[in-house]
């Protein structure tokens, strides 16, 4: 994809030019013309470089920010930015080893009738085409994959808690009647945002405050007008490195705890999953399809 920046800092795509005489690497994906003759290209393994013909240099850029190339005096704007990331990612394969995804799916989703015939789930891209029949496979593949591949198999336990939670019932977070909400802090108090949310939801700042100073976890609070607000610590060796604030309605804590059983932790790590899966879909549709 061959593109210039524009004086207002915008791109413009361009038709293939054979005036250009830079030598682009094979795994170009992305060339961008800029001010005084340089080039700013991007390869598909996500990775962009800055620079002339013969002296391109590794370069950075990053969500919502600006990409200040002070030396030439030029800034590509946060909204380009953002733009060109998506064009990249847009050619490339999502991050992740199918197969050791697979391999760890196994462990707890093994009565699923996919894992019956090897031949559904071993090549990658036939296993693709099953995956559009089956909604919380899908769901919980692309949040294992993603997770695996960042190393964070502490969420594990969120995805099996959210699996009994949709057992029987798919779409049970995404019911008209069902309402959650989840927040994090590093703090024992969320911050004042998430406070004023809490807040406006029917729990007074200072019930909020009391649950946080109680040493116990998960701990619970009730509001009759509202629903739950259900409070977990999560660290190492007994030292709680964040908090987890989650509500819940009547009707979804109803659902959870009192039909499906899932204990107070469980129900945690339920909406707790679901947030990670609604992250991990987002995620994987920037990516080729």
């Amino acid at each position: 994809m061959l593109m210039e920046l524009m004086s207002d800092g915008s791109l413009a795509k361009l038709p293939p030019d054979p005036t250009i005489k830079i030598k682009i690497p094979e795994q170009a994906s992305i060339m961008v013309l800029m001010p005084h003759n340089k080039y700013l290209i991007g390869s598909n393994n996500g990775s962009w470089s800055y620079g002339a013909e013969n002296n391109m240099q590794p370069i950075f850029l990053y969500d919502d920010e600006n990409l200040n190339l002070r030396n030439d005096s030029v800034i590509i704007p946060a909204k380009t930015v953002n733009e060109l990331r998506n064009k990249l990612l847009l050619q490339m394969s999502p991050p992740g080893n199918h197969n050791a995804t697979i391999l760890m799916l196994k462990t707890f989703m093994r009565e699923n009738p996919i894992f019956d015939d090897e031949n559904k789930y071993k090549d990658e891209k036939i296993f693709m085409q099953n995956l559009e029949n089956d909604q919380v496979l899908k769901k919980i593949y692309w949040a294992l994959r993603f997770a695996m591949y960042r190393g964070e198999l502490e969420s594990i336990p969120r995805y099996k808690s959210w699996l009994k939670a949709v057992k029987d019932e798919p779409g049970i977070f995404e019911r008209e009647d069902h309402q959650y909400n989840i927040w994090f802090s590093l703090q024992d108090m969320p911050d004042e945002n998430a406070l004023n949310e809490i807040e406006n939801l029917g729990f007074p700042r200072e019930d909020v405050k009391r649950i946080s100073e109680q040493n116990i976890s998960p701990i619970l609070l009730f509001s009759p007008a509202s629903g739950y607000l259900l409070l977990g610590r999560f660290g190492r060796n007994g030292n709680p490195m964040f908090f987890v604030w989650i509500y819940l309605n009547s009707a979804l804590w109803n659902d959870l705890h009192e039909i499906k059983k899932l204990g107070t932790a469980e129900v945690i790590l339920s909406v707790w999953g679901q947030h990670d899966i609604q992250e991990s879909l987002s995620e994987r549709s920037k990516y080729k399809s």
